[in-house]
């Protein structure tokens, strides 16, 4: 009999746990890894989930081996790096990474839209304010459901 108690209480928290998650802020997630282009030995990740608040999605965004104290505008895009579209939840949106004295840096930014559950989107991230036709890195987002 106990070991029936304790079997159930298991089931009873494991289907909890799954439930939660299910509904939870990770229930499903973009992810990718950053690459420099054309020479640039800038390195990442970048990663889209649901955000803190209802129909919002967060965006994170981190950088290594950048040139020290420059700063990076970025985005989301729709697309791929290969065939790129347009900003993802409007460019106001993000806050441009801020190199620190060792090429390291980390942005944040809340879309006023829902974390989507299909289509392909990429990071890019441009040599500067007064060049942003020119792309220093990119990375392929890709979804995981969990």
């Amino acid at each position: 009999m106990l070991l029936r108690r304790i079997t159930l209480a298991a089931a009873a928290v494991a289907l909890t746990s799954t439930a939660a998650l299910a509904g939870g802020r990770f229930a499903a997630m973009w992810m990718g890894t950053v690459s420099g282009k054309d020479g640039s030995g800038i390195t990442g990740n970048a990663q889209m989930t649901p955000g803190a608040e209802a129909n919002t999605t967060a965006v994170e965004v981190s950088l290594k081996g950048d040139a020290p104290s420059t700063p990076r505008p970025w985005h989301i895009h729709i697309g791929s790096c290969a065939k790129p579209g347009g900003v993802l939840g409007g460019g106001r949106s993000y806050t441009p990474l801020a190199g620190d004295a060792s090429g390291s840096s980390a942005s944040k930014a809340t879309l006023a839209i829902a974390l989507p559950d299909t289509g392909s989107y990429y990071v890019n991230i441009h040599e500067s304010a007064a060049n942003m036709a020119k792309i220093v890195a990119c990375g392929d987002l890709m979804f995981h459901k969990m």
